[in-house]
């Protein structure tokens, strides 16, 4: 495999719960859709306690003509067995799931994701690696993915969310929105695009060493992130 580098603009996140959605505007440019940022954080819906979730933006971009997959790695909602067959029904899953858990977060997620698979989305269960994005990015298609913010940037966990208060006792892990646009194979690096400007690697274009970002992916079922979203024109 040869390094790959799409070219990808992204914006500054106007505040700290519109990464998703800046992230979002920022792959629908890349493929030549005009909308401005504003209507994007507009139309996007948010969860009660702030933020978004993959399944809300891709709900956006299937709205938009756009097909969408998401690839899960939130045990929290998912269980590994419901993708052993393809005679599964995830709807029916998900919603026979609804009678026996109820928390507020867990509920409007889980909603999110009946809302995507009933408008067309489709949701897999594959092993996240190299190769696994690699393969997207040889296509020319980016991969907006949610991930814990707190490990990518290997910073203190946080407090609130508008401002944010760094506190390593009282403090939370945190999640995160940014886009995948490139990859160097020899190098074993992924190259990030991230709407917020103000992180720890001060540019909002930098690479990290691919193992580190799989585990900042993966460490996202923290917060409701730990996917994949994996936007295309039909």
């Amino acid at each position: 495999m040869k390094e790959k580098i799409l070219s990808l603009d992204i914006s500054r996140q106007p505040d700290d719960s519109t990464c998703g959605p800046t992230c979002l505007h920022a792959v629908y440019n890349y493929f030549d859709y005009e909308i401005t940022l504003n209507e994007v954080i507009n139309n996007v819906e948010y969860l009660k306690d702030g933020g978004t979730l993959g399944a809300l933006l891709g709900i956006d971009a299937l709205k938009r003509g756009f097909e969408a997959e998401i690839i899960t790695y939130n045990l929290k909602v998912f269980d590994p067995s419901w993708f052993e067959s393809t005679d599964i029904d995830l709807v029916a899953k998900l919603n026979e799931q609804l009678n026996y858990k109820t928390d507020p977060k867990f509920r409007q997620a889980s909603k999110a994701y009946i809302s995507f698979l009933e408008m067309g989305g489709k949701i897999s269960y594959k092993t996240l690696n190299e190769a696994l994005i690699f393969n997207y990015l040889s296509k020319e298609i980016p991969v907006l993915t949610g991930l814990s913010a707190t490990y990518l940037y290997n910073e203190k966990r946080e407090i609130g969310s508008d401002p944010v208060r760094f506190d390593d006792v009282a403090g939370n892990p945190s999640g995160h929105f940014v886009v995948l646009n490139g990859m160097d194979p020899v190098e074993k690096t992924v190259k990030i695009s991230d709407p917020l400007q103000a992180n720890a690697y001060n540019k909002q274009h930098y690479t990290v060493a691919t193992d580190h970002l799989i585990c900042s992916i993966l460490l996202g079922i923290l917060t409701y992130d730990a996917n994949l979203l994996i936007i295309q024109n039909k």
